[in-house]
């Protein structure tokens, strides 16, 4: 049979107009996408190395240096990228929050979702310090900004590859030992002897090791090397302190100072002016 809307318009078929009419329709298409997403689940652990993960209160979790891996493998796009300030209030105050919305979207026309990231003044990695709320003039506003962005890159991709849930023995399956990932503890009140590494600082360490291995041509053993050249430096009594072959040995001041140092190292390898002052 043919149908005209419209003189304008062509005549179609209706056996030619492709619909999804009852349930064996959808539960066909599903079927044929289980095993596309196994596959790419797989694919996706594999390209990304321990320093992507960390270890948040016991589970396995992505940040943000092995999202954007994983955003390039398979060529998701991030969209309609809109970061607001927003006030709340509680016993303490007023304080500030920080949320990033956006769109992710995988190649072609339909998969692609909404997501949020947020960050508020009362995160305690950058708000605490041992056991006491910091007072507002010493806390970097702009590092809760770039946290809520941050947040939203991984939310907004392993939203989409419904790369959730990840567990130990997936991780250990695509290569990826528990021993190598450093942990992340949310503690309140006093401080434990071992030092709580932020998400901010294996963020840092992972661009860091990634710079290291641009200049050192992806081998391992000469990105140590200059690892441990770059993060030497001397004290302020005149001795000399020997740097690092990994950069999990490396936090606060002194992984600044390194990754700085990277990056002006990157820059002059590219023939570029290093630029004290470019944020991330």
């Amino acid at each position: 049979m043919m149908k005209k809307n419209d003189e304008n318009l062509p005549e179609v078929i209706d056996s030619q107009i492709i619909t999804i009419d009852d349930a064996e329709d959808l539960i066909s298409i599903a079927n044929r996408r289980v095993d596309v997403i196994g596959k790419l689940m797989a694919t996706a652990l594999k390209i990304t190395t321990p320093r992507d993960w960390v270890s948040q209160d016991g589970s396995p979790y992505l940040v943000h240096s092995g999202a954007e891996k994983v955003a390039r493998l398979f060529g998701i796009r991030l969209s309609g990228i809109n970061t607001v300030r927003e006030w709340s209030e509680d016993t303490k105050g007023k304080y500030y929050i920080y949320k990033t919305t956006g769109t992710a979207s995988l190649p072609g026309k339909y998969d692609s979702i909404e997501a949020l990231g947020t960050c508020s003044q009362r995160d305690k990695f950058f708000a605490k310090a041992k056991g006491e709320w910091k007072d507002t003039v010493d806390i970097d506003e702009t590092n809760i900004m770039k946290a809520s962005y941050s947040n939203f890159v991984v939310n907004a991709i392993t939203h989409l590859l419904g790369f959730r849930n990840i567990t130990w023995e997936m991780l250990a399956e695509s290569g990826i030992k528990k021993e190598e990932i450093q942990s992340v503890n949310y503690q309140t009140g006093a401080q434990k002897m071992q030092k709580v590494v932020t998400p901010k600082e294996i963020e840092t360490q992972g661009k860091l090791w990634d710079i290291l291995l641009q200049l050192a041509g992806g081998v391992e053993e000469d990105a140590r090397g200059l690892l441990v050249e770059t993060s030497s430096f001397t004290a302020k009594d005149g001795n000399e302190v020997k740097g690092k072959t990994d950069v999990k040995y490396l936090t606060d001041k002194w992984l600044n100072m390194t990754y700085k140092k990277a990056k002006a190292l990157l820059a002059e390898a590219n023939g570029q002016i290093p630029d004290d002052n470019q944020s991330d």
